[in-house]
């Protein structure tokens, strides 16, 4: 009986994580993951993404709703990429990386890029003090030195670039694009980010969409959100790179997956529907991965 307890008591711990929704978002664009719950990013009401309309914010949510919609008090335009290195929630609002400490809640770090950046996308930490962040209206991906506010343009122009990850364990940056006016002919791009004179070039047998989000599962597999188009989208689709067969596959999902994120402890991708004003953490078993 005692063993039949402590089934049921872990079948129950596993099932409530089986696939959490989170409602009442407001264009989420990015998630990460934090201790028990999951920092949002909120681009407004009106899905104005480079409006400096002062109506974006970053949601806390725990166990499947919005805990604090507006988790840190400053003002936001339209947050896009989170990612957090050390003890700071790094966010790229259009023009501005800005970073806010986790416990105090204030923020800590503001890099006005307001004179060259275009428009800043996704965040990817390499370390404590260096971030990878996109620019999908310059086509270029910056490395950032939260220290010393160093920016370095890396080299390769990648048509609408969205999402940007690093490997730590080849030295490898992964981008993926949209394609040029965002028409769906984007492609997966690498670069060794500690070879400074190396273009990003695309990897072998790359596939072809609207690519928004990127995250690298393990070793092998890299996985991206696909939009398939941005006129009146009808669904979605996850699309998993192969990294030694060079093969790829898609998991339809629905419109408008955004920005990828993974939370490691309950082994969940996280995905914002912008268009649904919805953020799933999705269990990756359930998706065959």
């Amino acid at each position: 009986m005692k063993k039949l307890f402590v089934s049921i008591l872990l079948l129950s711990t596993v099932s409530s994580y089986a696939r959490q929704a989170v409602d009442g978002l407001f264009s989420p664009e990015s998630a990460v993951a934090y201790k028990n719950g999951y920092f949002i990013s909120n681009m407004g009401p009106k899905l104005e993404p480079a409006a400096k309309d002062g109506d974006g914010a970053i949601a806390w949510t725990e166990n499947g709703r919005v805990q604090s919609p507006r988790y840190f008090n400053d003002t936001l335009h339209a947050p896009k990429g989170l990612e957090i290195a050390g003890n700071t929630l790094y966010v790229a609002d259009i023009d501005h990386l800005k970073g806010y400490d986790l416990n105090s809640r204030k923020k800590v770090f503001d890099l006005n890029l307001e004179n060259s950046a275009g428009m800043l996308n996704d965040v990817a930490r390499v370390n404590d003090s260096l971030l990878l962040v996109s620019d999908c209206v310059k086509d270029q991906v910056l490395l950032i030195n939260t220290r010393s506010k160093e920016v370095t343009v890396l080299q390769g122009t990648m048509p609408a670039v969205n999402g940007v990850w690093y490997d730590a364990q080849t030295d490898i940056v992964y981008a993926c694009a949209m394609g040029r006016d965002m028409d769906g002919t984007g492609l997966l791009y690498q670069k060794r980010l500690g070879n400074a004179g190396e273009a990003f070039v695309p990897v072998k047998g790359s596939p072809v969409g609207l690519f928004d989000g990127i995250v690298q599962l393990d070793a092998r597999y890299l996985l991206l959100s696909d939009w398939i188009t941005v006129k009146n989208p009808q669904s979605g689709y996850l699309c998993v790179y192969d990294l030694k067969q060079h093969t790829y596959r898609r998991i339809p999902v629905k419109h408008s997956p955004a920005d990828l994120a993974l939370d490691k402890r309950r082994k969940a991708l996280l995905i914002p529907f912008l268009l649904d004003n919805r953020m799933e953490a999705v269990p990756l078993k359930s998706l065959g991965i």
